[in-house]
């Protein structure tokens, strides 16, 4: 069933509700947004989250516009201080949440055409941000009352042939 444009409530027997607290990072544009929306639409309380305040408020202006209950709230992934003050506030004002939505990323161009510097910065919001937010929420999840779920977004560029690394691999914490 498509809940969009309403206020309903999911489903009977459903395992998620409007308590339900689902964060997408990275959700101003492409598929962070297309998810945040499509949680929203099944009736879940969405945050909606992006690096860029004014792109994030204008991302989320039409899901609000359309009754969905969604919240933006600035988050830079590779920033430890803003990740730290995001955990804060899904604690204070949500008290948890129940889904996490890893998305947030950049570009990574040619190897070539490529500095040190942006490669620095790709593994620092690609990866160390991903586990960083993960590490701040993961008190968060054991809070709440829904079956918690983690979700980590990726392009193919972010595809290791993992059979081929030594057990354990680094990569193993996406895994548990």
């Amino acid at each position: 069933m498509d809940y969009s444009g309403t206020k309903e409530s999911p489903p009977a027997g459903a395992w998620w509700s409007r308590e339900t607290v689902a964060v997408v990072t990275g959700a101003n544009r492409g598929i962070g947004h297309a998810l945040a929306a499509r949680l929203a639409e099944h009736g879940l309380t969405v945050v909606l989250t992006a690096r860029d305040g004014e792109r994030g408020e204008a991302a989320a202006a039409p899901l609000l516009a359309r009754g969905l209950a969604v919240v933006f709230r600035r988050l830079d992934v590779s920033d430890p201080a803003s990740v730290a003050e995001f955990a804060a506030w899904i604690r204070d004002a949500l008290g948890g949440l129940d889904i996490l939505v890893n998305n947030a990323a950049v570009s990574f161009n040619e190897i070539d055409t490529n500095s040190v510097e942006h490669a620095e910065a790709v593994l620092r919001t690609n990866f160390y941000g991903a586990k960083m937010l993960t590490e701040a929420l993961l008190p968060l999840f054991r809070q709440s009352s829904a079956t918690s779920r983690i979700l980590n977004v990726s392009s193919q560029l972010g595809l290791l042939n993992v059979s081929a690394l030594p057990p354990p691999s680094v990569y193993s914490i996406f895994f548990r």
